[in-house]
This record gives C-alpha cells, structure tokens and sequence, in this order.
C-alpha cells in the first residue's frame, strides 16, 4: 500500500536507474508512450527539461541531476513514512535498506545469508535493498538517512550513529603461484623480503604496514575482487580475508604467507541511526542479526 504516491516522481527516478525508457516500461510494467507521457507532464510541472532522449541516447540534463536526487530522497522519505503509519497494525511494511562492505557474506563470524534468509521467512511486505559501499560511505548512508542499517569494519565511530560489535575478521598476506616467492620456503622469507615486492591495497585502507617500509601502497583498488585480480597477476602482494581468500588458496592459486606480525584483525560493528531504533523492520533485522551472533558464538 502506498500511502504518499507521485506516479511522476517514480516513473522519472525509475528511468534514471534503469537508464533509459527502454528498460523502465518493464520495471514500471506500462509502455515506452507512458512513460514519455509521465516524463513530459514532469516537466511542464517543473518548467524545465529533465532529460534529453533520442537518437544519442538517454542523458540527464544538469537540473535533471539535481531533481533526480531530490526526486529519490522524497520517494525514500515517503516508503518510509507509509511503514511507520502501517506498523501501527503490525504490518511489517516499507523498506529496508542494508550497507555492508564487498566480501561480507563469507564472513564465517556473522552469519549474514542466513539472518537475512530468517528476516524474509516473516511474512512481510518489505523491499529489501542491499547497498555495497566503502565503511566511510556507508557511514554518510547511515547519516543521510539512505541506509538503515550498516555492516562493516568502521574505525571512525560518529556520535549520530549506535553501533554493536559483531566479529573480528583476520588478514593475511598473499601472493600468487606466478609470484617469484609463491615457491619460496617459509624460513626464507622475512620482512625485508616481502618488502622488496609492490603491495596493493583498498582505497579505504591506504595504510602500508610499517614492518615492510613501503610509505604508500603501489596500486590501489576499491573492493576484495579486485585485489584478488592484481594478486593474481603475480606482480602485487596483498592483504585478503582469510575467509575470503580460502578458496584461492585450497586451489593453489594463492599463497598465504605465515608470518604473524603481518596478521591483521578487523573489528567489524552494526551501525545504525539512533532515531531508527523503533522503525518495525530495521528492529526485526537486527534481532535476526545478533540472534545469529550468538548461535555461532
């Protein structure tokens, strides 16, 4: 039930993100014409084009930019206002919007696919969104309103926001089997060793450990697959979750290097927004969550 409806709102920020009208009408369920309609009485309302379409394709105009933001922001704001009414006749309703970091769902100390598969097993008419973002984005997500919840490895913790710490996560150093030290002996390799060899690192974890003298790392990329790409290449080191490196490693793709002053430990937390503690949904989610935590505990 939507409760605060804009048909115009929603057909514009629906072609947006399917990225054109081609792939909205399905989305939307009406025809390419509709949507054209809806589009066009959009902007005779607002007095300015949102959009250009045809032959070169669709394309946001400059204002466009600017409204389609707003547009989804008042959207969220509404879903959001129909569950608060609707949780009043213990209908769980509205939606729920996730953040978590790449490689989360492997996470043997968290449990995540089957909180999430426990949450969904109520009857409910929620729509779920899952967001994978950086923990700095995610915090600005949690803050903004655009996420409810938030999982990750936060090391700046904000005073707006709660949080409830979860698991830890190790890291380990790897190389591959095209590596020059894949085959070297353990004994072999110390730190002035691995040190020789160029790192690659997250964006949101630039800091080189100091035990292998290099001030900065020598590429740089923004999730797990990508390190495990340029690990694999066999001209980068770098640091992966255990959990997540596993499978290369039972493979022989990768090595992991067994030296304990490089093993690292990510504290990984629940954040959420304080005002969001009675929202129905986010309240069911979490209690999946920590019930989880302590079944593997």
């Amino acid at each position: 039930m939507k409760l605060l409806r804009n048909t115009l709102l929603e057909t514009f920020v629906s072609v947006v993100e399917c990225g054109g009208f081609t792939d909205a009408q399905y989305a939307l369920g009406v025809t390419q014409s509709a949507i054209s309609i809806r589009i066009r009485d959009l902007e005779a309302a607002l007095g300015y084009r949102v959009c250009e379409r045809g032959r070169a394709g669709f394309r946001l105009t400059e204002r466009g930019e600017i409204a389609y933001q707003k547009a989804r922001d008042i959207l969220r704001s509404a879903r959001d206002f129909d569950a608060e009414l609707l949780e009043l006749r213990d209908v769980i309703t509205g939606d729920l919007r996730i953040g978590i970091i790449d490689a989360t769902s492997t996470l043997p100390g968290i449990g995540l696919v089957t909180a999430i598969r426990e949450f969904l097993s109520r009857p409910n008419d929620v729509r779920l969104e899952v967001l994978i973002a950086s923990p700095t984005d995610l915090t600005q997500g949690l803050i903004s309103g655009d996420l409810h919840v938030a999982i990750a490895p936060f090391r700046n913790l904000v005073s707006e926001l709660s949080y409830t710490e979860l698991c830890t996560e190790e890291h380990r150093l790897y190389c591959s089997a095209s590596h020059p030290l894949f085959d070297i002996p353990d004994p072999e390799i110390n730190l002035d060793v691995l040190a020789f060899y160029p790192q690659c690192q997250r964006a949101y974890d630039l800091a080189v450990p100091p035990e292998l003298g290099s001030p900065e790392p020598k590429a740089v990329v923004a999730n797990m697959e990508a390190m495990a790409m340029l690990i694999e290449t066999g001209h980068y080191l770098g640091a992966l979750p255990t959990h997540f490196a596993k499978t290369w490693v039972q493979k022989g793709v990768f090595r992991e290097f067994g030296n304990e002053s490089l093993v690292r430990t990510s504290a990984f937390y629940l954040a959420m927004r304080h005002s969001q503690l009675h929202r129905r949904a986010v309240e069911l989610f979490v209690q999946d969550v920590t019930r989880q935590l302590r079944r593997l505990a």
